[in-house]
C-alpha cells in the first residue's frame, strides 16, 4: 500500500515538474494567458481578504500599508484593499478577453 502510494506520488510529481518546466515557453507562445494567471492570483488574494486571513493585509515593515491600516482600521482597510484587488482582477480578466479577440 505504501509503496503503491509512493509510486503514484512520484508519477504525479514528475508530471507537475514536466509541466512547470514547459510553462515559460508555453507562456511565451500564448502571452494572453498571463492575464488569466494574474487574475487567479488576485482572486486568491481577494478570497483571503474577505475571509480575514491576516497575511493578506498585514504589512510588516511597510510604512505605507501600516499607516493606512492604522488610520482606517482593520475592517475598513480590508474593504478598500479588497475593492482595489477586485478592480485589478477585473482589469486582468478584461485584458484576457480583449486580447483574445482578433
Amino acid at each position: 500500500m505504501n509503496l503503491a502510494f509512493s509510486v503514484i506520488a512520484m508519477e504525479w510529481f514528475d508530471k507537475i515538474s514536466e509541466f512547470m518546466e514547459g510553462l515559460p515557453e508555453w507562456l511565451q507562445a500564448h502571452p494572453r494567458y498571463g492575464y488569466l494567471i494574474v487574475a487567479g492570483i488576485l482572486l486568491l488574494w481577494l478570497v483571503g481578504i474577505a475571509c480575514g486571513w491576516r497575511w493578506t493585509y498585514s504589512r510588516p515593515g511597510s510604512w505605507g500599508g501600516n499607516f493606512w491600516l492604522g488610520t482606517l482600521g482593520e475592517k475598513s482597510y480590508r474593504f478598500w484593499l479588497g475593492l482595489i484587488v477586485a478592480a485589478a482582477a477585473g482589469l486582468a480578466l478584461f485584458l484576457f478577453f480583449v486580447t483574445g479577440q482578433e
